[in-house]
């Protein structure tokens, strides 16, 4: 079985929000070891297939109801994905894995490529992330330990030439986290990376699980796309 014939085809929406408190523009914020994630559980949304204009509005189902009736619907590893620059909020289901990398797809064939949950690329939203090196900083984050590393993401320029961006990332330590949605209870490690460029600075959060993996993240992407918002229904 394809994982395209997996692939949610109904507009669910669902905001999922991990915000990195403390961090600003400044590439100085990199320097906090104290820097908090704050892991809230806003989730809110609607289901609008078989819609049109002249029907009558329905109460919005609640969060719980959404990722039920996403996890009943469709089979194998589903990725509540917010692409929060363009306000776009949807269901992915898991169209392809190789090793530690995993790619999460709509039938549209927008993906979101993962590397031991941390961002590694992106396709078909444009200003995609080409390629990442993330070792480094996924070490720390799925250990859940504080330290400094190296990150480089890659992007097209005019020319169509891959362009890397280095980045000096500090990852902190937040405080122990959970939530459940679906009648599923998800409970893990809050861990903040910052990292800095060319006199700036971005955030991202991830909450870890004990056995080290990627739960839910809010992730930086580029300077156009700015922020995805990820969360794991089903691993």
């Amino acid at each position: 079985m394809t994982a395209k014939a997996r692939l949610p085809r109904a507009p669910f929406i669902l905001a999922v929000a991990l915000a990195v408190a403390g961090c600003g523009n400044s590439a100085e914020r990199s320097d906090s070891g104290s820097l908090a994630v704050g892991m809230v559980r806003n989730l809110v949304g609607g289901i609008s297939a078989g819609r049109t204009a002249a029907a009558e509005p329905a109460a919005a189902p609640t969060p719980d109801q959404i990722a039920a009736e996403a996890l009943d619907s469709f089979a194998g590893p589903l990725m509540l994905v917010v692409l929060e620059s363009q306000g776009a909020t949807t269901v992915m289901g898991l169209y392809g894995e190789n090793g530690n990398m995993r790619t999460y797809a709509l039938p549209s064939e927008q993906s979101i490529i993962l590397r031991d949950g941390i961002l590694a690329g992106t396709r078909g939203f444009g200003f995609d992330v080409m390629s990442a090196d993330t070792d480094a900083v996924a070490a720390l984050i799925l250990a859940r330990k504080e330290g400094v590393a190296a990150k480089v993401q890659r992007y097209l320029d005019a020319d169509n030439v891959e362009r890397p961006l280095p980045m000096e990332c500090t990852v902190s330590r937040g405080e122990a986290s959970e939530f459940e949605i679906a009648g599923k209870r998800y409970s893990g490690t809050q861990m903040v990376e910052v990292c800095s460029f060319q006199g700036q600075a971005v955030g991202s959060g991830y909450l870890v699980s004990a056995a080290g993996a990627v739960l839910a993240s809010r992730q930086w992407i580029g300077p156009e796309l700015g922020y995805v918002t990820l969360q794991v229904l089903r691993p």
